[in-house]
């Protein structure tokens, strides 16, 4: 009876694992995409559309990384010691849309230098997802 409950308890912790990187690639490809989204639009000088899909981005980012029991869920055990580096990104990224979207409300500022804040404020979000996956992911060693 052990042996079976045992048993039960290995391919469980097994299967919630696998379970748990699918789900993390998932979330993970949903940042990635929307992140591409708001690249794209701030691109085309789409500021009504940059706005919308950096609220997108916002709601996703919550979703994956605004709480650190998740994230612990969700990382693999040899990593989830670095779940504060990632919920503390997922804040940072948060503070970036957030200043964006005062750039963009501050009618001191003429279009182009508007364009041009908010475009920095962009960048530390791509910084953020870069030092995350940098920090977090266990990289092979070569």
């Amino acid at each position: 009876m052990f042996k079976k409950t045992l048993v039960s308890l290995v391919v469980s912790a097994g299967i919630v694992s696998s379970l748990n990187a699918e789900t993390l690639k998932h979330d993970m490809n949903i940042l990635a995409t929307s992140l591409s989204s708001v690249q794209r639009a701030f691109l085309l000088n789409d500021r009504e559309k940059s706005v919308r899909l950096l609220v997108n981005l916002k709601k996703n980012i919550t979703h994956t990384l605004g709480s650190t029991k998740k994230v612990i869920n969700l990382l693999p055990d040899k990593l989830k010691y670095k779940s504060r580096i990632a919920v503390n990104s997922g804040k940072m990224i948060n503070q970036y849309i957030h200043q964006i979207d005062d750039i963009y409300a501050d009618k001191s500022l003429t279009n182009i230098q508007a364009e041009m804040e908010a475009q920095d404020a962009l960048l530390n979000i791509q910084v953020q997802c870069y030092k995350c996956h940098n920090l977090v992911r266990d990289w092979d060693k070569k």
